[in-house]
């Protein structure tokens, strides 16, 4: 089946700059990622912990934006929930740091097939199993009621996406199966 996908699929037009920042909204992100900035140096804490997160974040925001580097993983990683950000900001920024996870969670998942990824090809709807290959995710479970619908596109991302795949709204419910690729009770 996937093969099929493989082989059938149209060649994606490449995205210019322009494109790019607007589908993962990274001019709001960096708009964001200045205000997260801003608010660590508003600040009054001598932790030596707060302060290293502190400079790592200006230095990381500054690295991407001016040297044209276009990978927001690092960001992605101290933004998720209980992380880096929360740890520092406690309750102060939770939002802040909510609305800069979600766009560049947006973005990560569109760079790797991450485990509990909700995307779509040809129709079909399905999640990136929690399996890992040599390092490598890409086990997806379609949405069926079938006991077993995996197919592997391990390494093959960027075939998926020139294939027609697109990376569905992560509170998107699926009919079948469970947000982990389990099936649900009252299939079968």
């Amino acid at each position: 089946m996937w093969l099929n996908r493989l082989f059938n699929s149209k060649k994606a037009k490449r995205l210019t700059k322009l494109e790019y920042f607007e589908k993962f909204q990274l001019i709001e992100l960096f708009s964001l990622l200045h205000q997260a900035e801003k608010f660590m140096k508003l600040q009054n804490n001598s932790d030596p912990e707060f302060n290293q997160f502190k400079d790592d974040l200006t230095e990381e925001i500054y690295e991407i934006e001016y040297n044209n580097v276009a990978d927001f993983t690092r960001i992605w990683d101290w933004f998720k929930p209980n992380h880096e950000w929360n740890k520092a900001t406690q309750n102060e920024g939770k939002n802040l740091g909510n609305q800069i996870f979600k766009i560049a969670d947006y973005w990560k998942r569109n760079q790797d097939f991450l485990p509990g990824t909700k995307l779509m090809l040809n129709e079909e709807n399905g999640v990136v199993l929690d399996v890992e290959i040599n390092g490598i995710f890409g086990k997806i479970r379609w949405d069926t009621n079938k006991e077993n619908d995996i197919e592997d596109w391990s390494g093959l991302l960027g075939s998926f996406f020139d294939g027609g795949g697109k990376i569905l709204n992560q509170d998107f419910k699926f009919k079948h199966i469970n947000d982990d690729g389990t099936l649900k009770n009252n299939c079968g």
